[in-house]
């Protein structure tokens, strides 16, 4: 059975190393993860397998290490189909205002494209120091949309938004 462990706790030393601890004690396999720090949180998912038997004891013991100020939620892997459809990367940048990510994540949304990973940050702008919103991502195309097409159809989503943008096809 695979599982997905959704991790939030303070940044503190040894967050990974209890997680790792309790899912090897029950024998689990950690198959990928994406764990980071933001804002003084330490925050990701983890994916892993157990068998059936030991499934619900690793899910038990995951909830007591709240007591040590790390929460972890964990839900079966629904397993998204295998077709291996075209990815965009994509790099964007704008002076920084309130709704950017909902009316990105909107104007991609309504094209059809499926954010499969997004990673924001607002800076300062170099020489002035206003802010500045920054974003970089990759999305999926549905079945059937051209590449050229969803290139024109992002270029656009910038243009109305204000934003510098880049595009480039993942292989």
């Amino acid at each position: 059975m695979q599982l997905i462990l959704s991790v939030l706790s303070d940044d503190k030393p040894g967050v990974v190393r209890e997680i790792a601890n309790v899912a090897t004690s029950h024998d689990a396999r950690w198959l990928d993860s994406q764990l980071g720090r933001l804002c003084g949180k330490f925050a990701g998912v983890i994916a892993i397998e157990v068998s059936e038997e030991r499934s619900e004891a690793l899910v038990q013991a995951m909830g007591r290490l709240q007591e040590r100020g790390i929460r972890v939620q964990a839900e079966p892997l629904i397993h998204a189909p295998a077709d291996v459809l075209t990815q965009l990367a994509f790099e964007a940048s704008a002076a920084d205002r309130n709704g950017l990510v909902l009316e990105l994540s909107q104007a991609i949304a309504d094209r059809g494209m499926n954010v499969l990973q997004l990673h924001t940050q607002c800076t300062s702008m170099p020489y002035s120091g206003d802010p500045l919103f920054s974003a970089e991502g990759i999305v999926e195309l549905p079945v059937g949309m051209a590449v050229e097409g969803a290139c024109e159809a992002l270029e656009q989503v910038a243009a109305e938004l204000g934003m510098d943008f880049s595009i480039e096809q993942v292989e």
